[in-house]
């Protein structure tokens, strides 16, 4: 009973182990080029190329052999062509980091919360 056991333990793990291998599909042009032209211009999109190149870049045009992106970066730069050719992952950014407005509360409440505990203290010292 315990060799069938070792068996099958070592069958399992050799079938998890080589799953992956079977997961990781090529994605060719054809793909990023399907998914580009579903998307309006105007999208912000998170772009890594086959040259190691990552950036994000807001979607200008697409044509049917490249896209023209205008990458966000501290200093204007002129809109790019980027070939579907080039392109290892495209995924849309949501820009889920934190707004102006929920800085503002998060700061005011942390100043009234500051001036709160100054009176109390300051109450505290005075009453005595």
């Amino acid at each position: 009973m315990n060799g069938i056991t070792h068996f099958l333990a070592c069958a399992l793990i050799v079938a998890v182990a080589h799953r992956p291998l079977d997961a990781q599909a090529v994605v060719g042009p054809d793909i990023w080029r399907a998914f580009v032209e579903k998307l309006e211009p105007g999208k912000t999109l998170k772009v890594r190329l086959k040259n190691g190149q990552r950036f994000k870049a807001t979607l200008l045009q697409a044509s049917s052999e490249s896209m023209t992106l205008l990458p966000r970066t501290r200093a204007a730069v002129p809109p790019q062509r980027v070939s579907f050719d080039a392109v290892e992952t495209l995924e849309i950014d949501h820009g889920r980091g934190i707004g102006v407005g929920k800085a503002v509360a998060i700061g005011a409440g942390v100043a009234a919360g500051a001036w709160l505990a100054l009176m109390a203290l300051t109450f505290a010292f005075l009453g005595d």
